[in-house]
């Protein structure tokens, strides 16, 4: 995850938000609309993959982020099914079809590389390093922090 530094930087996460995009370009078109039901279920979701990689995402303990990756890869094994579905309804064109298809695809083998990445040992190893790290330095927010003489401040209103 080398050069990541915002959710929006995973590929897993652009190709998520370019599926909600391409659904809801095609749940405009007055014809799905009239089937509020199925436009209702695929804008759903279309937009709980991008918004679980993102919360997952802030997320910093391994383990607290592959739940959210799982609803993910959740929101996009049900895009597909939503797809396929509007494919058969005659909603989208098979080229439409074949690209959601195809967009899905590679979003569910990001997010699941991600998942085999965190489930790695060498990811275990680094979390652990990076909480060691953050437990052997106290933190002190920078407006309040005195400079290292040795002393602390005194307590307000006492000299």
């Amino acid at each position: 995850m080398a050069g990541i530094k915002r959710y929006q930087d995973l590929e897993c996460h652009q190709l998520a938000v370019q599926i909600r995009r391409e659904v809801l370009r095609v749940t405009r078109r007055e014809v799905v609309r009239r089937d509020y039901r199925f436009v209702h279920q695929i804008r759903d979701s279309a937009r709980g993959a991008p918004r679980n990689i993102a919360e997952g995402y802030s997320r910093f303990n391994p383990a607290e982020i592959i739940p959210f990756l799982s609803y993910a890869k959740g929101s996009l094994d049900e895009t597909q099914n939503h797809v396929e579905d509007g494919g058969e309804a005659g909603y989208l064109t098979t080229e439409e079809t074949e690209h959601l298809l195809g967009l899905i695809a590679r979003a569910i083998g990001a997010v699941t590389r991600w998942m085999a990445y965190l489930e790695s040992p060498a990811a275990r190893r680094f979390y652990e390093q990076f909480k060691n790290r953050r437990r052997n330095t106290p933190y002190e927010p920078r407006s309040t922090r005195a400079p290292r003489t040795g002393t602390k401040n005194p307590e307000p209103g006492r000299t």
